[in-house]
This record gives C-alpha cells, sequence and structure tokens, in this order.
C-alpha cells in the first residue's frame, strides 16, 4: 500500500508535519493529536479480577477469560471454562471494556464487544479499563495494545520491576497517542478492513500447513507398512509362538517382511547416567520441551549435573531415536545422527538404539507412523497427564523389511520429507513476514505515522 504521511496543516506556522509528542517510545505525532495517559480516557481503570480457584471452574455459567484464554492478536478462544453468576456479580464486562494482561503473557489484551462476545467476567491476572466513550473508541485503543509502540513501552516497565509483571496502575500512567475521536473510528474501521484480509491469509497458509503435515505423515506411513512397491505381494502374517515376536499381525505386509516386537530390533534405554558421575560433569539437557513432532525445536540447555534435574539420565549417541514417554499427546520424537557426546536426554523419552536387523533411519520413520503413534497413545494410562511405561514400548510390534529394502525405503523418505519440509518452511516464512506487517501496519496507523482517511471506506 502506498499510504502517505499527514500533509501540512494549513493551520501550522512552522510548516512541520509532525510534532514532538514528548515520548521517546511514541515519537512524532501529527498536528491535532494529542497525547494522554490511558486513566485520562477512562471511567474506572485499574480494575483487577477474580481470584478463584480451577475447582470453581464449570461446563456452564459465566465465561471466566483467563490469559490462556487470549491469543496474540487479542481473539478468544472458543474453548474456556465459566463460573457460577453470583461469583461473577460485581465483575460483568461491560460493551467497549478493554482487558489487559498483569501477569504471565505480559501485555497480552482482549477487547469485550457485547454483540460478538457472551457476558463474561475476568480472572486476577487481567485488569480492566472502561473507557470514557465520549473521548476515547474502545477499538482504537485495543489496535493501540497490539502496536510495537506498546511493546516498547512494556521493555521499560519490565526492566524496572525485579518481578514479572505490570500492575494497573503502571498501565494507567501509559501514554497514548490520541487523535481526534472521529478519526479514531476512520482509524480502527481501516484496521478492520485490513487486519481481516492479513489474518485470511495467514489462516489459509497455516491451513495449508496442517495439510502438507498430513500428506507427509501418510507418505511416512504407508512407506513403512506396505513399501514402495505398489504391486508387491501381500499376506497376512502370523507368527508362531516361541518365533521372534510370539505375536500376530493385523493386516496384510509385503511379502518377505517380518513382525517383530521392538525390543528384540532395538536396545530400548541402553545407557544411563549414574550417581556416582562427577558433579562437574558438563552436559546437554533434552527435555520433552526441546521436541516436537518435527523433531528438535529448541536447543538443549547445557548444565552441570549437579544442576540437573534427576529426570536428566538417559545417554544419547549416534543414529539413537528418542520417543516420549510422558505426555504422549505430543508425540515427541526424534533421531539423532551425530549428537553431541554429552547430550541427555529426560526419563520422560524411551531411548530406542537399532540392532543390525533394523537400520537406524528406518527405525525413526516407523516409529513416526501412524501405526506405531497410534500405539503408543492406546497404551498410555493417564487422562490428563497420559505416560506408557518404557517396557510397554518394548513389547510393541513393529515391521522390518529386508535390507536392501530398507535403504530404498530411507532413501525415498528422506527426498520426499525433504520436499515437504522445503515448502513448509517457506510458507512459514511467508506467515512469519504476514504477522510482521500486521504488527507494522497498526503501528504507523495508531500512532499517525500514515495518514489513511481515504482508504476508511474501503
Amino acid at each position: 500500500m502506498n499510504l502517505k504521511p499527514y500533509p501540512i496543516p494549513f493551520t501550522d506556522i512552522t510548516g512541520q508535519e509532525y510534532k514532538d509528542s514528548g515520548i521517546e517510545w511514541i515519537g512524532e505525532v501529527p498536528e491535532g493529536w494529542e497525547v494522554k495517559k490511558l486513566k485520562y480516557v477512562c471511567n474506572e481503570y485499574a480494575e483487577y479480577g477474580l481470584n478463584i480457584e480451577a475447582e470453581n471452574y464449570r461446563s456452564e455459567g459465566i465465561r471466566f477469560i483467563r490469559t490462556t484464554d487470549l491469543d496474540n492478536y487479542g481473539n478468544l478462544k472458543d474453548e474456556g471454562v465459566y463460573i457460577n453468576p453470583i461469583l461473577a456479580k460485581n465483575y460483568i464486562l461491560k460493551d467497549g471494556d478493554i482487558l489487559i494482561s498483569r501477569s504471565g503473557t505480559i501485555g497480552r489484551s482482549f477487547l469485550y464487544e457485547s454483540n460478538k462476545n457472551r457476558e463474561a467476567t475476568y480472572a486476577g491476572y487481567l485488569v480492566r479499563y472502561s473507557l470514557d466513550l465520549k473521548k476515547a473508541y474502545p477499538k482504537y485503543l485495543f489496535y493501540f495494545t497490539l502496536s510495537y509502540s506498546f511493546y516498547e513501552w512494556l521493555k521499560t516497565q519490565l526492566i524496572e520491576t525485579t518481578i514479572g509483571n505490570v500492575n494497573g496502575q503502571k498501565y494507567a500512567n501509559m501514554f497514548l497517542p490520541m487523535p481526534p475521536k472521529d478519526e479514531q473510528i476512520r482509524l480502527s474501521t481501516f484496521l478492520d478492513h485490513k487486519t481481516a484480509r492479513i489474518d485470511e491469509l495467514i489462516k489459509k497458509n497455516e491451513k495449508l500447513i496442517e495439510l502438507l503435515k498430513e500428506k507427509r505423515q501418510a507418505i511416512i506411513s504407508q512407506a513403512v507398512t506396505k513399501g514402495l512397491d505398489p504391486n508387491a505381494k501381500m499376506h497376512v502374517p502370523v507368527t508362531e509362538q516361541g518365533k521372534d515376536s510370539g505375536i500376530e499381525w493385523r493386516g496384510e505386509v509385503p511379502v518377505g517382511w517380518e513382525v517383530k516386537r521392538l525390543k528384540y530390533v532395538a536396545n530400548v534405554n541402553p545407557e544411563a547416567l549414574t550417581e556416582n558421575i562427577n558433579t562437574a560433569y558438563e552436559l546437554k539437557y533434552v527435555d520433552i520441551s526441546n521436541v516436537g513432532e518435527e523433531g528438535l525445536i529448541n536447543e538443549s540447555e547445557t548444565m552441570l549435573f549437579e544442576d540437573s534435574p534427576s529426570r536428566a539420565r538417559r545417554i544419547i549417541r549416534q543414529n539413537d531415536v528418542i520417543v516420549s514417554t510422558v505426555r504422549t499427546y505430543l508425540k515427541a520424537i526424534a533421531y539423532f545422527p551425530n549428537p553431541d557426546s554429552n547430550l541427555i536426554a529426560s526419563t520422560g523419552f524411551a531411548v530406542l538404539r537399532a540392532s543390525d536387523a533394523v537400520l537406524p533411519k528406518l527405525l525413526y520413520y516407523f516409529v513416526r507412523s501412524d501405526f506405531f503413534v497410534e500405539s503408543i497413545m492406546a497404551n498410555s494410562v493417564g487422562v490428563s497427564y497420559p505416560a506408557i511405561n518404557s517396557s510397554v514400548v518394548a513389547g510393541l510390534p513393529i515391521l522390518v523389511p529386508p535390507k536392501n529394502q530398507q535403504s530404498e525405503i530411507i532413501k525415498f523418505l528422506d527426498k520426499q520429507t525433504k520436499k515437504y519440509n522445503d515448502l513448509m518452511k517457506k510458507i512459514l516464512s511467508q506467515t512469519a513476514i504476514l504477522k510482521e506487517y500486521r504488527q507494522a501496519l497498526i503501528s504507523n496507523v495508531v500512532t499517525g505515522k500514515v495518514k489513511v482517511d481515504e482508504y476508511a471506506k474501503i
């Protein structure tokens, strides 16, 4: 968009387009705009929400908004919790109220609109600001909380405090760039239109990412359970008791493939640190939070053994595979072709070390397959924190193709997964640019860096 700065006002005898706001993180603002503290455009401000224990949550009643119920765009998630209307009596939100998080995810905000949201109240980590509608248009103030200027101000507040919160009074004393009320409405209308278009593009990209993940997963599952030859002879194998697995496999597999329990093709948790190790031993620790469906998602944390958690015990060697055995719904699986010599995994993982019967990379692909992941989930115990014992993992069935086919499957899947991964990286990069552009646009509009009157009716 070719948005232009505000023109030189005819009444501006200095000939300057902008004036200094006097606030470093706001910068210059157009002539005719004011700079005011938030509390001076509010009827009521810095009102803390309800502190209620989780035992009071229910499936119906008044919606109870928590910081975790909001995303970074200020959208309220569909799923949430409710409380007894009697508890919420003096904390019911009014149309146009703005909530800002003072702890947890600091600065996350929400605009309550009665035509879009059901009756609601709010939690103690959120602070309410009820605006004077003669002075301020709620949507404009909400957009300001999504701007770079707002986050620059937040940084200054976090530096000044020793605890991770920004109290309600600090927000109340925050300076805002305030154009005339009619201009606030025009700017908000413009941003409603533009951000809706950007959000739609982001949603399409996110949906495409999910479709690509599903396609990649289907290719992996097909290759490790049916092979690469669509014309291969298939049969339902039945292994006699006393042989390698002693299990039956339901469904057809290519002729020549074997069904075995995992423990017969891989060593499960082969090595662990002992309590006798030198306390000054430096290790790199991999926890559940470091691993996702895509493998490692965060760098391992370096620490001394004496400072490490008691669960930092499982030693990872070259070509090992790890599979999460706690919170199994996360599907945390990773392969380590060349790990650091001091890499240690949490006991929340099962470490799998392939034997000569199966190539390590094929083992990795198999445990990523739908069949194995579903087996893990089906054998997990617990609802909120599902887990599976490593010995149970060791007893799960696995398909073992002939060695020559193993190499072909690995080569095929390496090529296919790279293709999908590269495409997803491009889409993720585009999405990141869209999100950055969205915030930059909001920031430029609410601080008066561009004039958008002529676009407001688009």
